[in-house]
């Protein structure tokens, strides 16, 4: 810590110290905000609804850790995985990320010099551990432990965050930023791209699960007036064959002018033929389930 009269040393001004810390807390709830939709929008695409399962992840990375039953999450490991690239390449690319840079902030190394990929590596790597056992508790001690206000990624990777204006060597000149933010700009906007394509081809089939799970978190009645295959009714809202289902196979879909339907072969009792169709709301809301017709 060689960098007098800045936070993050010994002997930085106190008053500085405690600007620099709370311009962290709002550069935090920013980075928060826009990686919990990531995360979100994410799930929306590539997750599966399962009630049962109570979706009760007690950690995603920093962002969103919510546990709710009607939506659609995928495992904890690709949230985490989200929130480690969302840091991981702003930090190596530009040494600091849009909620830090909002709030002219940047990681910097122990000296006041440019963050190196490698230490970028080690500090959101660790990222997990500062976030146990909820909240960034461990992070949080660990910075108040630290006259740098060092999280434990922080200490092993050798890391500071400190004000831009107050380490200018560290940042990568405007033509290098400019470039940089472009390249990524394309890039992001082709996994979007990505994304939406397949949220509309090839999302179904997830719904089509997703059902089978919200009908298997149904309580049903034993009643001999069910039929082995069940019996299509709606029950809140939601459209159950009254039994406990088995999805053995999805088939061949056929596409009609915003609909899909999907012959598929499900076991109960006995092996069972059904036809499940689909209606398309839009980007926004996606695919639902709009009828399920079981084959005699």
């Amino acid at each position: 810590m060689q960098i007098d009269g800045v936070v993050g040393t010994k002997s930085g001004p106190p008053a500085i110290r405690i600007r620099v810390f709370f311009a962290r807390v709002g550069a935090a709830i920013i980075d928060f905000i826009i990686l919990s939709s990531l995360q979100i929008w994410s799930s929306a695409i590539f997750g599966v609804v399962d009630p049962a399962s109570g979706n009760n992840y007690s950690f995603d990375g920093d962002g969103f850790s919510l546990a709710f039953g009607g939506i659609p999450f995928i495992h904890p490991v690709w949230l985490y995985l989200i929130a480690f690239v969302y840091f991981f390449v702003q930090e190596t690319l530009f040494g600091t990320t849009i909620g830090k840079l909002l709030f002219g902030l940047h990681v910097t190394g122990m000296r006041g010099e440019r963050l190196t990929w490698l230490a970028s590596l080690w500090r959101n790597l660790l990222r997990f551990l500062d976030m146990l056992p909820l909240c960034y508790i461990i992070g949080l001690f660990s910075c108040c432990l630290s006259h740098g206000f060092q999280r434990v990624g922080d200490r092993v990777a050798h890391t500071l965050v400190l004000p831009i204006k107050a380490t200018p060597t560290a940042s990568y000149p405007i033509e290098t930023m400019l470039k940089r933010y472009v390249a990524l700009c394309i890039v992001v906007l082709a996994l979007a791209g990505f994304g939406l394509n397949y949220m509309y081809y090839y999302r179904p089939s997830l719904d089509i699960q997703g059902w089978v799970n919200i009908n298997n978190s149904y309580q049903f009645q034993s009643s001999n007036t069910v039929p082995p295959c069940g019996k299509v009714s709606a029950q809140a809202s939601d459209i159950v064959v009254n039994r406990h289902i088995r999805l053995l196979q999805t088939k061949a879909s056929t596409w009609n002018d915003g609909t899909v339907t999907y012959p598929i072969v499900y076991a109960d009792k006995v092996t069972c033929t059904a036809h499940i169709t689909l209606n398309w709301h839009g980007f926004l809301h996606g695919w639902s389930v709009s009828t399920v017709r079981i084959d005699d």
